[in-house]
């Protein structure tokens, strides 16, 4: 095995597992037992690649793994691999962009709908016993009906307004770096689109500069009753603003599939109130993204053993060399 030992730091079961060694016969594949830090410690023992996912890894680890070259992303964002860390120690960094995107998207298009039509809500009183709802009418919206403003518009930014262009609604987007003349869709400031938007989805890497960027001073400008989707970073959003702003009837409904501190341990208002759809970063998760993702990043690693070719998009450190 030309690659050495692949360290996957993200606990998976024994079905997870079986998947995994089908699509890479030809890894030596080491799973880690659990999310802590001495259970990636013992995955990254002699390895010389490692696939991280949803958990954070931290820079301390990569002291205790001598033998490490190239740590990739299992998707697109890498807030959670120590960057600075891995270049001091010559380590490679990678990542698949837009490979989750077409399956992240409908995720986002699904809370859209979720939110809109209040359908937990419905579905707790249903099973509750209650058939009928006489004030559904002045709560649930058609999605059609809605204008919804994109914020970031990457691959993921792009399937979603491509899976909503099928809905009829109004779509418009802003981004950091100002307009793109090949999108056929309106451009709007932050500032316009917050007070524009039935329903704002972000789309957007977590930095330095989009942390808490809906904070209580954007949500205060957002258009009252307006539904807020998150599927790409919970530090995107600053909880306890959000949490008051849904209390207070300000903002309508929110569907998120990520948040501040993940995994969520204790007690977390959004998780019980009413106006809330909440998943525990699950967007990316199914069948065909898996397969489809597997198969990238371990092509990727097959061509970093053999000296081959990878795509530059991929490449977010190129470390010290093979």
């Amino acid at each position: 095995m030309p690659h050495g030992p692949v360290a996957i730091l993200d606990p998976a079961s024994p079905g997870m597992r079986a998947r995994l060694a089908d699509l890479c016969p030809d890894f030596d594949l080491r799973v880690a037992e659990g999310p802590d830090p001495a259970q990636f410690a013992a995955a990254l023992d002699g390895a010389r690649y490692a696939v991280t996912r949803g958990l954070r890894l931290p820079a301390e680890l990569l002291e205790r793994a001598p033998a490490l070259r190239l740590i990739h992303q299992w998707g697109t964002g890498i807030d959670g691999i120590p960057l600075e860390a891995a270049r001091a120690r010559g380590i490679a960094v990678m990542r698949s962009p837009g490979m989750n995107a077409p399956t992240v998207a409908e995720a986002a298009v699904a809370l859209m709908l979720a939110t809109l039509r209040r359908l937990p809500a419905v579905q707790a009183a249903f099973r509750a016993g209650r058939w009928d709802m006489p004030d559904l009418w002045r709560q649930a919206r058609d999605l059609g009906a809605c204008r919804v403003g994109l914020v970031g518009m990457g691959a993921i930014g792009r399937e979603t307004a491509r899976r909503l262009a099928g809905f009829g609604c109004e779509i418009a987007y802003t981004r950091p770096s100002g307009p793109d003349p090949a999108l056929d869709l309106p451009f709007r400031s932050f500032d316009d689109l917050l007070g524009w938007s039935d329903v704002l989805s972000l789309h957007l890497p977590l930095t330095p500069g989009t942390r808490h960027m809906v904070g209580a001073a954007a949500i205060a400008r957002m258009k009252p009753g307006a539904v807020l989707i998150n599927t790409a970073r919970g530090g995107l959003v600053d909880e306890a603003a959000l949490v008051a702003a849904l209390r207070d009837g300000r903002i309508g409904a929110a569907g998120l599939d990520v948040f501040e501190t993940e995994p969520v341990a204790g007690p977390n208002p959004l998780l019980e109130m009413e106006n809330t759809v909440t998943l525990p970063h699950v967007a990316g998760r199914t069948l065909d993204n898996f397969d489809r993702m597997v198969r990238h990043w371990a092509g990727n690693i097959r061509a970093h053993a053999t000296g081959g070719q990878i795509d530059p998009a991929c490449i977010v450190s190129p470390g010290d060399g093979r």
